[in-house]
Formats: C-alpha cells, structure tokens, sequence
C-alpha cells in the first residue's frame, strides 16, 4: 500500500476534459474540413501531464441516423499499437464535442500518433481544421479541432506523503510486536509520527473543524510576501532597487495585480472575458507599481500566439476606494479573445524600442528581514511549480507539528500524561493554532521552539550539560524567530522562561533555597541569551535598513516599526485623509485596557466544540477553585502559578504592542494559546478527574 500510494501513485480518478468554447473561434480562423471517406488521418500529439485518458473529438457531417463506426488508434513512434477506441457513428451529433475513452497509460511528454480511421459508415464524417492558434498544447502536428482528458491523482503529494509516513509508523508497531526487545522504542516512535501526522493532517486540511470557515484563505496576504520572492525568480527578476537588495521578503505586482491572494484573476463579467474586451481591441488590467513601468503608450504587447500590438491609449478605471484598473487600448479594429491569444499572464511587453520588458515586478518588504522567504526561495527550486506552495505549507506544518508534540513529550514528562493531552488536544483543535500552522510568512514553528527549549531547561535543570546547550539554543531560536519578523515576540521570550517561572515560584514556597538560586540563574542566563538573539537579529535588519550604518538603521527601525506598532509614533506622520491611516491613528489613542477588554471576548470557538462566548467563564472558573482551594488550605502553588505565568505572558503583546493589537484583532487571538488556555482547561479538567476518582472511591467503600 505504501509503495502504491506514494512512488507509484496508483490511485487517480475522472476524466477531467479540456475542451474549450469554439463558439470564440473567429470565423476567419475555421479551416478546411478533412474527409474520412478516402482515407485515414493521422496526427501526432504529446501528453503535457500524466494520466491522459481520452479524446474529445468535433465531427461535421453527422446525420442523425448516421451508422458505421469510427476508430481512434494511437501508436508509438515505432509503429506499435498502444491503445484503441471505437466510437458508434450513431451517438456524435455534428458540431458538438463527443467524449472517448482509452485504457492505456500514456507517458507525459512521449509522442504518440493518433489515427482516425471510418469503418462501414452510412455518411462519411468529417475532421474540422482550425488556425493553429486554437490547437491545445499537447498537438505536435495536424491542425484538427480536438480536445484532450486526464485523470487526476486521488492523492495530492502532500497526501500521499503523510499517509505513507502512516503506514510506515503501523509497520514499526507490527516489527515491535515481533522484537520484543524492541517493542517499547519502536512503538514510541511510531506513536510520536502518528501524533506528529494527525496534527499535520489538521493543519493541512482542517479537517476537525467545519465552523473555521476562514481557514482557505487565512493569511494569504502575508503569505503573498513569501510566496512573491518565489514567482520573481521564476521570473527571472530581482528588487530593482540597490536599498533593497538583501531582505528576503517582497511585493510581486503583474497584470492582474499585486500577490495579496492566490485567486487573483482577469475581470470577466458582461464587457471583459479573462481580461480582454468583448466588443474592442482593449484589454483591462490592474493599475499598481509594475504596470505603471510598462503600460505605456507607445509601448507594444506580444501575446503568446506570436501576434503584436501597440498601445494607443491608457484610461484608467477607479473599481473602488483603494482599487484602480486600466483600459489598454491597441490598435486593432477586431476584439480578441483568450482562446487564441491566450491568458494575458503569458503575454510580453515592449518599449518603443523593442525592448522587451519584465513580465513582473518586486518589491522589497522592509519591515523585517525575511529569513524565511531567502530559505522557502531556495527549497522552491528543487519543486515543481505548480506544488511548491502547497509543498512548501506543508513543511511547516510538520514542522509545528514536531514541534508540539516535543512539547507535549517533556510535558508528559516532567508533569502529568493528563496536562500533555489538554496541551495536545488544544494544539491540535484550536482554530487559530490551525490557521497560522502551514502559513509560510508566520512560520508557526519558531514562535513555539523557544517555549519547548526553555521547557528543556525546566526538565533537566540539575543537568548542566543542558541548561548550557538552553542557553545556545535560546539565542539562536529567538535570533531566528526575530529574522522572520518580530511579531508577538514578547510573548515568544515570555513562554522561553515561563515554565523556569513556575518552578521558581514553587521552589520559594516549598523554601528549597538551593534549587531556587539555580533556576534565578537559569533565568537570567537564558533571558539574556534571548535577547542578545533579539539584538542580533536588529542589528543584522538594521544593516540592510542603514544601507550598511547600523545605527542609523536601528534608528529608522524604531522610528517606522517599532513605534508604529506600539504608542510613541508621530500622529504627524499620518494622513488622516488616508483611510488605511484611520485605524492606525485609532490604535494610538486606545488605551490598553480597552485593547485587552477585545481579546477577552473570543470572536471563533476556543477548541473545536466549545464556543468562544464561554472564554471568560473559562479563566474565571480556575480562580474560584483557587479561593476554594485556599479556604481549604489545599492550594496547589504550581496550579497558580502556571495561571499567573502564562497569563502575563499572552498579554504581554496587548500591553506592550498595544497599536498592533488594536488593529490586528483578526489575528492577536492566537497569543491566549502560549500555554494561558492549557492552563485553564488542564485546572478544570485536573479537578473533574480527581471529583470523579473520590466519588469511586466513596462508592467502592
């Protein structure tokens, strides 16, 4: 099953045709028709994708009580027949597509020849030739009018991967059934990739939760920052400007605008079809940064059949507040269409020079220094194009996946199974942990590996070996985290040291003097090491936004970013005629506790089946056993002070990035999952079990 699954790809289904609209083809552009009474016809065709398994074919001369019958042969290039198809003369009807079948599997890019051959027919029919502007991509020779079907694969890549890694983790169970002696690892591995994949799986496809309607498309506007350096290279195109260069995240703008999602299209509706005009020779384009360089008067666009036209007029087109097109006008009296000049992503444009200029345009993102997008870039080289994006989520999802279920492990650990499942059930239903999981430009993972090193460092504290590879690892993890942005990075060091905290605060109640000074010590070694990390990384950024004088680029970095995001910008540096800058100039003048009031009450539910309106009796609930707790004289310290804790450190990011908060609600909710939710299910759940173990012992007494 693995084998078949994955290298083999054995699964697929449906004939999935590419037949087109000949009711575009112009009347010009309709040929001779072939007939098959004298003799055969052949062509030659290619496969441009796997799993061709049919024809459409278009037929003249189709009486309703035509007879006879028509035989489709396809042979490799040697003469040897691969595959045949016999079609009932008495079921085409003339003028229309007509759908067959074939059973062979036709390799992608081979050349076969196709033979139409008529066998004791009552009319003979005929083949349509058309101008070879409109034959599919996957014609070699002959002009006739014919489409092509493929099957698709059941499985998506990315599927494929995660079931196989399933299987394979059932087959190390099997083995450990077999090898006693090495049943106990083999399991644990197996049961840590089976964890491993269920959250994946989730984070792929979200698949726990229907109500978390905005998962499709949550965040592709960050992600087109990640995303647009991988298409400009494809391209072939770099920042145009030197003060650019260096940062690994961008803004790609083409014909149909800049990359804020991946379902930009060409305007169609009752004037425009795919981009071009229904009744001139225009075509309607996005006006942003890259077409503002090239469409030009004077300057000419090559379509992808070959043919050229030079611009006459530019009229732009206000669509809305923030949105303008432009009407291109060439000079051509007929109207054009997609069929046979294809989509306008592969058109090219030249200067009045002949030139030929970029197909697109970046620019540079400068808010941060974008490590991710300089690593996914790379990684998109060795995919194919069209799975890089999808491979690319993919690979952050289980890599945030690993990441919980690590934690998850030292949790188990170092306190209870009970405390791990609330942590892994909340990672793996929470609608806002799934929703940043695979998004390329959060990269989930790193917000998170801080939090598991200094939970590492709680666990094994006596060890001096790994308080000293926390502290490496501290530094390098905040420094990577801040490379790929600086959001909610005072939560992400507030979670580093959070579980150090607690144990701090039990080791001062339960007066143990001497484990106490040691994790004061981890503390403080481990928090510097994170914020040296911090520094770092702005020292590197602000290179880039000095241009090379460090100093002045931390200064422009507090001034643009930093401020911005918190409470010390210049209102002066805001037009409040811009109504982007409204929200903005809002954000300034709230107070905090009117930002963190928003984030108590929960806009989705909080996991999966529990709605977010019972978010505030959620946190209240564990404070109303503490007092139960204390009037008993049965207070849990560590219980409190995982609450305490992990409760400064969500809010941490409401406090200190107040502005950021204010605007960015869509978002911010995701901070509550640092450990403060866990806390508050595991407080309730912890005392339901113990409720529920006196009852059976009550009974069984």
């Amino acid at each position: 099953m693995a084998i078949l699954i994955g290298p083999m790809d054995y699964f697929r289904h449906g004939h999935y045709y590419e037949e087109y609209d000949f009711t575009q083809i112009a009347e010009e552009d309709w040929k001779d028709q072939i007939s098959l009474e004298n003799e055969a016809y052949e062509m030659e065709f290619s496969p441009i994708k796997y799993y061709l398994n049919g024809f459409s074919i278009f037929l003249y001369n189709q009486p309703e009580d035509n007879e006879g019958s028509l035989v489709l042969t396809i042979t490799d290039e040697k003469g040897k027949v691969i595959d045949s198809t016999k079609v009932d003369l008495s079921k085409p009807q003339a003028g229309k597509w007509y759908k067959t079948y074939i059973d062979s599997n036709l390799k992608k890019d081979k050349v076969y020849k196709l033979q139409f051959t008529v066998h004791d027919c009552k009319y003979y029919p005929y083949l349509q030739n058309v101008d070879d502007d409109y034959l599919p991509e996957e014609t070699q020779s002959g002009s006739i009018l014919i489409a092509y079907s493929y099957a698709q694969p059941t499985f998506t890549f990315q599927e494929r991967s995660m079931i196989v890694l399933l299987i394979l983790a059932l087959i190390l169970m099997l083995i450990g059934g077999l090898i006693p002696e090495r049943k106990k690892i083999l399991n644990s591995i197996a049961i840590v990739i089976f964890l491993t994949l269920n959250l994946s799986w989730n984070y792929m496809h979200n698949s726990m939760d229907n109500a978390n309607t905005s998962f499709d498309t949550y965040q592709h506007d960050s992600e087109g920052l990640t995303s647009s350096v991988i298409y400009a290279e494809e391209d072939g195109i770099y920042f145009s400007d030197a003060e650019e260069r260096g940062y690994g995240l961008g803004r790609y703008y083409d014909l149909k605008g800049a990359m804020t999602s991946y379902n930009l299209e060409y305007t169609t509706d009752e004037d425009w079809n795919q981009g071009y005009s229904r009744t001139i020779g225009a075509i309607f384009v996005s006006k942003n940064p890259y077409s503002e360089e090239v469409i030009k008067e004077g300057n000419s666009i090559k379509f992808s059949n070959g043919e050229m036209f030079q611009i006459t007029n530019v009229e732009e087109r206000k669509i809305n507040e923030t949105t303008w097109n432009y009407i291109v006008y060439l000079n051509t009296e007929f109207t054009l269409s997609p069929l046979k000049y294809g989509s306008l992503d592969n058109a090219e444009i030249y200067n009045s020079n002949g030139d030929r200029l970029s197909r697109s345009k970046v620019t540079a993102y400068a808010s941060q220094y974008g490590l991710q997008g300089k690593i996914f870039r790379h990684l998109a080289r060795y995919m194919e194009t069209e799975n890089e994006i999808s491979n690319l989520n993919l690979i952050c999802s289980i890599l945030t996946a690993s990441i919980f279920v690590l934690i998850v492990f030292i949790i188990s650990q170092k306190y209870n199974k009970l405390m791990a499942g609330v942590y892994y059930v909340t990672f793996w239903l929470s609608p806002w942990i799934v929703n940043f999981a695979r998004n390329t430009y959060w990269v989930e993972f790193t917000w998170f590996i801080p939090m598991l090193i200094g939970l590492l460092c709680s666990w094994k504290i006596n060890r001096k070996e790994c308080r000293l590879l926390s502290y490496f690892l501290a530094y390098i993890s905040v420094l990577v985290k801040s490379l790929c942005g600086y959001e909610y990075i005072s939560v992400i060091m507030m979670a580093l040291i959070a579980f150090l905290i607690v144990d701090l605060i039990i080791s001062g109640v339960t007066k143990n003097k001497e484990m106490g000074v040691l994790q004061f010590k981890a503390i403080v070694i481990i928090g510097v090491a994170a914020l040296a990390g911090f520094m770092t990384a702005i020292c590197i950024h602000a290179s880039l936004k000095g241009q090379g004088n460090i100093l002045e680029g931390i200064s422009e970095i507090i001034e643009k970013d930093v401020l911005r995001r918190t409470t010390g910008a210049d209102y002066n540096d805001y037009e409040i005629s811009d109504i982007d800058n409204i929200w903005v100039i809002n954000s300034f003048n709230a107070s905090v506790w009117a930002v963190y009031n928003v984030y108590f009450k929960f806009s989705t539910e909080i996991i999966t089946g529990i709605p977010g309106n019972l978010f505030p009796l959620t946190c209240i609930i564990p404070l109303i056993l503490f007092v139960g707790d204390y009037y008993k004289k049965k207070v849990v310290v560590e219980h409190i002070a995982m609450y305490v804790a992990f409760f400064l450190t969500s809010i941490s990011w409401f406090c200190l990035a107040k502005a950021h908060s204010y605007v960015h609600i869509h978002m911010n909710y995701v901070l509550w999952y640092f450990g403060f939710i866990q806390t508050c299910f595991y407080v309730i759940v912890d005392r339901i079990v113990k409720i529920h173990k006196k009852n059976n012992m009550e009974k069984s007494e």
